[in-house]
């Protein structure tokens, strides 16, 4: 089959190889892994950034809570200040001192809710430094607000009343009245809430805050969100292993169509149609067009076959003949192999005709026939009926000793039938004359040159004594020249 015959854009189909890792069951499976992973990770920020932003949202509110939780714990009236300490109505809060701190309420909240709790005075801010850093807590410039009593306590247990606001938070609380987010507190982050406290003139006098750790906040959030991506990727998952199912479909299809291309373009047309893909998307309308066009292939291939073919022997005609001649010389000539022809006609085959009738004259020449037709399977030898009782050998890759077995081989099988010929006056049985040929074709040499050698080698077999055969080696100076009889000359004679 030659690939003339087959349209280049389904040829350029075959370039894909069968490797699993270039196929397109693997790259798929590949994109969909890249998009589970891409997509797995998008969700997981965009669901980070939304659960956290809901769960700082919720504690804010819890807070709230918190703060008048605490005033209720604490008691009721009004915040005031007296004498350097802060009171919520009579009741002592605390004065930045231990001793006069009211902690209880502080702690009971924190030991039911884990919730940090603290309240401050405002004072001036004379005396106010610069914290340097410890090894659990960072440097911070301190604000106008005493922290006078609470429940916090630094990493070594220790109460932390008696400190000094960080000043960022105590000039938010003095411009907003009130501050949300992260804070460091006692060599920890915490998310708190930050109100200030009025008297009943509405002057600022204090702030109470209430915080949660910042790790049990992300804690929270990271149990959430393992549960969470647990359940993305599950559903990722099974998505696209009902994907991957859908398309394995479409791809068996592919890779069948690409197998089925790749062998017609090998030369081999495949005698079974691809099996109907049962749908009529455009992978069924692929597969019917593969097998309307290789239906057309297998027509084209007959017509191009049965003009290539004697009828009467099987072998190839002239036509035939040209086609394999003109492949076999190009390929001796690119790859420096010698190429071998052959001519050879049966001898005395008119009088065998006249006198057995052409009935006999055909059987004798199907005979001839079924003798070059072994030889070709035997030795990769092209054969073809030229015309009447002659027949073209040709071979690439023969040199004298592979072409003098080939003759000898075909005059013996013929010389085995031993089919009678009384009329013939080289031998009582239907002999052949053959003539060869071989050589490495150069440059200034072509195909015909080599039947005309070939034709010559014939011409002095039949000259002399028939049922013989001759063979000739090409050299790289031979120029031929033929005579008005078409039959190579002296130069010819010169070189054998």
């Amino acid at each position: 089959m030659d690939a003339s015959y087959f349209p280049q854009n389904v040829l350029s189909y075959s370039i894909m190889k069968t490797s699993i890792f270039r196929s397109i069951r693997f790259k798929i499976a590949v994109l969909f892994a890249v998009f589970g992973v891409v997509l797995v990770g998008l969700v997981y920020m965009i669901t980070l950034s939304m659960v956290t932003r809901m769960e700082e949202t919720l504690i804010a509110s819890r807070l709230k809570a918190d703060i008048n939780y605490i005033e209720d714990l604490i008691g009721t009236g009004d915040w005031n200040v007296r004498d350097g300490a802060i009171y919520l109505g009579d009741t002592l809060v605390g004065d930045g001192t231990h001793e006069k701190a009211n902690l209880a309420p502080f702690l009971e909240h924190e030991d039911k809710t884990g919730t940090f709790s603290y309240v401050f005075i405002k004072c001036g801010d004379e005396g106010l430094g610069y914290v340097e850093a410890t090894p659990t807590q960072r440097a911070y410039y301190e604000g106008h607000y005493l922290r006078v009593a609470g429940s916090t306590r630094d990493p070594n247990g220790k109460s932390i009343v008696g400190t000094y606001m960080d000043i960022l938070v105590a000039d938010v609380l003095d411009s907003e009245g009130t501050y949300g987010g992260e804070a460091n507190v006692a060599g920890g982050m915490i998310y708190c809430r930050y109100d200030t406290l009025k008297d009943t003139s509405g002057q600022v006098v204090g702030a109470i805050v209430v915080g949660r750790n910042v790790s049990e906040l992300q804690a929270q959030v990271h149990d959430v969100m393992r549960t969470l991506i647990m359940a993305v990727i599950a559903v990722v998952f099974l998505t696209i292993l009902v994907m991957l199912f859908i398309v394995s479909r479409w791809t068996r299809v592919i890779s069948r169509v690409t197998g089925y291309i790749s062998q017609i373009e090998s030369g081999t047309i495949p005698f079974d149609d691809l099996p109907q893909a049962g749908s009529n998307d455009e992978i069924g309308t692929l597969v019917s067009g593969v097998n309307r066009m290789t239906e057309s292939l297998r027509e084209t291939e007959a017509l191009r076959k049965k003009s290539e073919t004697d009828h009467l022997t099987g072998l190839a005609n002239r036509f035939g003949l040209t086609r394999f001649a003109e492949e076999i010389f190009e390929d001796c000539y690119r790859s420096k192999k010698p190429i071998m022809v052959g001519i050879m006609d049966i001898d005395y085959f008119k009088p065998y005709n006249d006198h057995y009738g052409h009935q006999a004259g055909d059987a004798c020449i199907l005979m001839i026939a079924d003798i070059l037709k072994e030889t070709e399977q035997y030795s990769g030898v092209h054969c073809a009926r030229f015309g009447g009782d002659e027949f073209v050998l040709m071979a690439a890759g023969l040199g004298q000793e592979g072409v003098m077995r080939l003759a000898q081989r075909i005059a013996t099988r013929v010389k085995e039938i031993h089919r009678k010929h009384e009329y013939s006056e080289a031998a009582d049985y239907v002999t052949v004359s053959q003539g060869y040929v071989f050589g490495v074709p150069i440059p200034h040499q072509r195909l015909n040159d080599y039947i005309h050698v070939a034709d010559g080698a014939l011409y002095d077999v039949k000259k002399n004594a028939k049922n013989d055969f001759k063979i000739v080696q090409m050299t790289g100076d031979f120029r031929p020249s033929i005579d008005n009889k078409g039959i190579v000359s002296e130069e010819f004679d010169a070189m054998t």
